[in-house]
């Protein structure tokens, strides 16, 4: 049979089942990173052709564009909710809580990895700085709204929570120094709820 007319049988794997393809990507970056890894080993990783996956994604960035996309809803909330009524430093130690978990913080970790590509090199990465800054501060925006936040200091209010929280997760990475963590994140809390009691929540 001519070269041409072989079927791999590895691009067939996924075949009309992209979206099992991406979850596949995305536990295999989850679990692995991203550093220095090419698309041809990524396919390697995931039982497909580099073909294949080039015909799916046509390039790294755009992989992981989706992969990012496809962790989303997990990582980044549509809005940080602090209604009216509810305490927001309950909100955010109940958030620190689920997301500082052994099984969730590895994808803090992945955030952190394509953050840090995207530094190094904006004209192939740079569309990802938006997503980890921008679509952040829009949900921590939207929930202190709700909660009563002044407008005039939503945006540096949000900014400074984002930076904190953070700083914190790459400190938890780097170290998995959970109590000395925990309790440098439940001073900021602290410091973060007395100054949140002189808000005037909506009617």
């Amino acid at each position: 049979m001519p070269e041409s007319e072989r079927i791999d049988k590895r691009s067939l794997r996924y075949a009309g089942r992209r979206e099992e393809l991406l979850d596949a990507l995305t536990r295999y970056v989850i679990d692995n990173g991203v550093g220095e890894v090419t698309v041809r080993q990524l396919a390697k990783a995931v039982g497909v052709s580099h073909a294949s996956l080039l015909n799916h994604f046509e390039s790294k960035e755009n992989l992981l564009s989706e992969v990012i996309e496809n962790m989303r809803s997990e990582s980044i909330p549509i809005a940080v909710p602090m209604e009216a009524g509810i305490d927001p430093a309950t909100v955010l130690t109940a958030w620190w809580t689920e997301r500082t978990t052994p099984e969730v913080l590895p994808r803090f970790r992945v955030m952190v990895e394509i953050y840090a590509l995207a530094l190094g090199d904006r004209e192939r990465y740079g569309r990802f700085l938006d997503r980890f800054v921008g679509d952040w501060i829009e949900a921590l925006e939207t929930g202190l709204r709700q909660a009563g936040c002044p407008e005039e200091d939503v945006s540096s209010v949000a900014t400074l929570l984002l930076s904190q929280m953070r700083g914190l997760s790459m400190d938890l990475l780097a170290t998995g120094d959970r109590a000395r963590v925990d309790r440098a994140f439940g001073l900021f809390v602290d410091g973060f709820a007395a100054h949140a009691r002189n808000w005037s929540v909506p009617s």
